[in-house]
């Protein structure tokens, strides 16, 4: 009995771990949202997931011609080649950190320079992360966060799969998402386990 109690303390305490790392962790879920082949583009408010009028309030990032272009605002700020408000957006590894010392630029900034063969640059048509750093609509952060695209510079339309930040402020990890299914894993397949024990 003494070895199911220590079991089923593990899982507990290991649960609530999982569970506390990752709690600051917003996700947008899978959006697929198609980016505009205009040059107005397709303005995304992160905060909300909602796609805003042309410079409408809120607007964070805008991605034009499919993804062959990419608009920012002040209050979001992808990781980039250099601080130059012109300098290429990079495109992230998986698991690569998104932090405070990353490189940004400032103030609106624009990429068109992004997708090529180089290193750090997206495949037309393939997906590719970029990390930012930005600031709610109610001026809260920064906050760092990747996000998921799949750009064009062929004339097709280019998708925002899906998005994370962390709003402790902390660090994040590109596809960081919030953990749920780890705990259901562990603790499925320990009360397996014990069963199996038992018998």
């Amino acid at each position: 009995m003494k070895t199911y109690r220590s079991l089923f303390a593990l899982i507990a305490v290991h649960s609530l771990l999982v569970a506390t790392s990752d709690a600051a962790i917003i996700y947008s879920g899978l959006q697929n949202i198609a980016i505009s082949t205009s040059f107005d583009g397709t303005y995304l408010d992160v905060d909300t997931g909602l796609v805003v009028p042309v410079e409408g309030a809120g607007w964070d990032i805008n991605p034009f011609f499919g993804g062959e272009g990419i608009g920012n605002s002040p209050s979001f700020q992808p990781v980039r080649a250099s601080t130059s408000i012109s300098s290429a957006v990079q495109n992230l590894a998986f698991g690569q950190m998104v932090t405070a010392s990353s490189i940004y630029a400032s103030g609106f900034a624009g990429s068109d320079s992004h997708i090529g063969l180089g290193p750090d640059q997206f495949i037309s048509g393939d997906d590719g992360y970029i990390g930012f750093k930005f600031l709610t609509n109610g001026n809260d952060g920064p906050f760092y966060g990747w996000m998921r695209l799949n750009l064009s510079n062929t004339g097709a339309s280019g998708f925002i799969r899906d998005w994370a930040y962390d709003d402790s402020g902390a660090s994040i990890s590109v596809g960081a998402v919030p953990e749920t299914s780890s705990i259901l894993a562990v603790t499925v397949g320990s009360l397996g386990f014990c069963f199996r024990r038992r018998r």
